[in-house]
């Protein structure tokens, strides 16, 4: 199988850093056995917590015709086939049992690692057999437990009911010496027991640069999500994945998104929200006033409920499904925090709702 792999500079906006970026050929993750299904939801259902995995900064590609808000997105392509018939209500990454391939992610072994890539932070692309790979973002000194917020982001991700946009994500330790003959001497740090923990994320077989983060594409965009512009109707999709990614940064606090490796497009090209790990600093958080709120007048409209029922607590019980280890009195302070921004996010919907009415917020209600 061909792959690609093309380094693409960080464009910067507003302090963001810049990150290495490439591609892969056409989509090779296979969809679980039906025995193995059956077997991972037994195993997720009963669970035992799992460790901590970071969103993997996957390479980016440049597209070749990715200048704009639409630019890079091919016709749908079909999902990839089932290994199974799933029932109602299980949700679904790219026609599998999310949860299935969650309990993969993070029990399989790596059988290889298949490359590195460092920019901001250190990736390892790894391979789990069977067509199941991971980016795994690994504990390193001086990072402030980087790796946690990819899956902190995951999990907000499934109680606002965001589907196929985040990456499935989780925490799971990989031994250190599958890592430390490609990482050299990059501070990871080392558990007693000679593993390294980290977030493992649903590695994308193909992404291509959007180009949504230019002057000129945000020039376009931008209009939309505010309630007096119209948005022409070949552009409605695009608006409304926009507008939820602007609502999901400002609730876990995120400002290093708009820059061209973290806007990219999957081989359908819809947008992906991954590279997440620099949301949920505390000092952050508390900025409730900042990180996007002012830009935020229009959210889709199965997003509001969604907010409305990602209480700090509902929040942290979804995280506790990971296992995912913090100190609780830090914890205690991120969800108080999280909280004073949800409730301005509601606040700030709901105003836009009284001025405009909903059929001009909530997009395609």
């Amino acid at each position: 199988m061909d792959r690609r792999r093309a380094r693409a500079g960080g464009g910067v906006i507003a302090a963001l850093t810049s990150a290495i970026a490439c591609t892969r050929g056409p989509a090779t993750t296979r969809p679980l056995p039906l025995a193995e299904v059956a077997l991972a939801r037994a195993t997720v259902d009963a669970s035992a917590p799992a460790a901590p995995v970071e969103a993997a900064q996957e390479p980016v590609a440049q597209g070749p015709d990715a200048q704009g808000p639409d630019a890079g997105a091919p016709p749908p392509a079909a999902a990839p086939d089932a290994a199974v018939a799933l029932p109602d209500g299980v949700r679904r990454f790219r026609a599998q049992d999310e949860d299935a391939l969650l309990q993969a992610m993070r029990s399989r072994p790596v059988l290889r690692v298949l490359h590195r890539f460092s920019s901001t932070t250190l990736v390892f692309h790894c391979d789990l057999g069977d067509g199941v790979e991971i980016a795994f973002k690994p504990a390193r000194r001086g990072e402030h437990q980087w790796w946690k917020h990819e899956v902190l982001a995951y999990r907000l991700a499934r109680v606002l009911g965001i589907t196929e946009r985040v990456p499935p994500t989780v925490s799971r330790r990989v031994p250190a010496a599958l890592l430390e003959g490609f990482a050299h001497d990059r501070d990871l740090i080392r558990e007693r027991d000679g593993t390294i923990r980290g977030a493992a994320i649903y590695w994308m077989p193909v992404l291509h640069h959007s180009g949504l983060h230019t002057p000129e594409a945000r020039e376009q965009w931008t209009p939309w999500m505010f309630a007096r512009h119209d948005i022409p109707a070949q552009h409605r999709r695009r608006a409304g994945q926009i507008a939820a990614l602007i609502a999901f940064d400002y609730l876990q606090a995120n400002f290093d998104r708009w820059n061209s490796a973290n806007v990219p497009l999957d081989e359908r090209g819809d947008l992906v929200f991954r590279d997440n790990n620099r949301g949920w600093f505390l000092d952050n958080l508390l900025l409730t006033d900042r990180g996007g709120i002012d830009g935020i007048e229009r959210i889709p409209g199965w997003m509001l409920p969604g907010i409305e029922r990602a209480t700090a607590d509902a929040v942290r019980a979804e995280v506790r499904r990971d296992g995912l280890p913090f100190h609780r009195l830090e914890m205690a302070r991120y969800w108080a925090a999280y909280s004073r921004r949800r409730e301005a996010l509601l606040r700030r919907v709901r105003e836009a709702v009284a001025e405009h009415g909903r059929e001009r917020v909530l997009l395609d209600e």
